[in-house]
């Protein structure tokens, strides 16, 4: 558990030994922001820090989980944090905010319970990883009220929160569909066919994201599967048809379809029209519908569920999320990827 001064220290010192490990995106970076950030504490070293601390004992944790039985519910597990701080109302304010229903008159004082709760909250899923499914048990007011994803987003990465949606259908997906207009001038499927609909855009946008950046073997590990360009899309969109039950998500995966373990969207219905979006997490037998605002905003909700929970990007896709984290305005968190930065350049040289 080194304190943000040594984790700094560490990522200046890499670059001055190893100076062509410097990116410098924007101008007020100073090049090391990717390997971490101390604003935000994310990059590199931090998320590999995070990854050594699951592979700790109870023992060796500088936090441990406690039983906690609760009214009503004899026999269930709460995992809580036991922070020197930590005081009674805050979990009172945990308690109250599970327990109330998520109705209109309720609705602002699950907003502070939330807020009253992040430090907890983030203390919590930082130190002790907990699985998507954990952290829904304990905090379910997310899946009923998804826009707490942006709230919770913007204590996180403050001034951030709005960067996706004011940028990509304004900026970034004209500019995507540009630059697949000149590299595949004669390629039918990046073309539009006359009027197009803004969810059919962003589409098109996403498929030529995941073309641009391709899977790659670098770094293969555990999550690791071959994945084609053309598959690369089902880790991050999988359509279904409407009317699909929400259970039948969870089931086996068909023969030869993509094994994804991160959550992912799920649209019912056509993409490229009015669809329902839900955000699914298989393994964690979670799902969360999303309201009808499209492709854009459901993307949103699913990169912010991905740092809210802590969740890593699926392998396959590294280079779409390191991208997406320029669009937010972000740190890269991960290694130097030239694709990523490439496809950055190209579209800056658009004006």
């Amino acid at each position: 558990y080194p304190s943000s001064a040594d984790k700094l220290m560490l990522a200046k010192s890499m670059i001055a030994v190893f100076p062509s490990l410097m990116i410098k995106i924007q101008e007020e970076n100073k090049g090391f922001e990717h390997l971490y950030d101390p604003v935000s504490h994310c990059g590199f070293i931090e998320m590999k820090l995070r990854n050594l601390r699951r592979s700790l004992h109870d023992d060796q944790r500088r936090y441990r989980k406690r039983r906690r039985s609760s009214e009503g519910s004899a026999g269930a597990v709460t995992l809580q944090v036991i922070a020197e701080g930590e005081d009674e109302s805050t979990q009172d304010w945990i308690t109250a905010t599970k327990r109330m229903r998520p109705s209109p008159e309720n609705l602002a004082s699950i907003k502070m319970g939330m807020e009253k709760t992040f430090n907890n909250r983030r203390l919590w899923i930082t130190t002790q990883s907990p699985t998507i499914e954990e952290i829904f048990h304990q905090y379910p007011r997310f899946v009923d009220l998804p826009y707490l994803f942006d709230a919770e987003f913007a204590k996180i990465f403050p001034g951030k929160e709005n960067q996706f949606l004011r940028k990509w259908e304004g900026h970034i997906v004209p500019k995507l569909l540009k630059v697949a207009r000149l590299e595949n001038e004669n390629d039918p499927d990046v073309l539009s066919a006359g009027e197009e609909s803004d969810e059919s855009r962003c589409l098109r946008a996403l498929k030529s994201l995941t073309s641009f950046l391709p899977p790659t073997a670098t770094g293969r590990n555990k999550g690791w599967s071959k994945c084609s360009v053309k598959s690369a899309l089902s880790y991050i969109l999988e359509v279904k048809q409407t009317g699909t039950s929400i259970p039948s998500l969870y089931q086996e995966q068909t023969a030869g379809a993509a094994e994804v373990q991160q959550p992912k969207l799920v649209c019912l219905g056509d993409p490229c029209s009015a669809a329902q979006y839900i955000i699914v997490a298989k393994h964690d037998k979670v799902a969360i519908p999303l309201q009808d605002e499209g492709l854009t905003c459901a993307l949103d909700k699913l990169f912010k569920m991905l740092w809210v929970c802590n969740v890593a990007y699926p392998v396959q896709l590294n280079s779409v999320y390191s991208f997406i984290e320029h669009v937010y305005d972000l740190p890269i968190s991960g290694p130097k990827r030239s694709k990523v930065l490439e496809l950055i350049a190209k579209l800056r040289a658009l004006g």
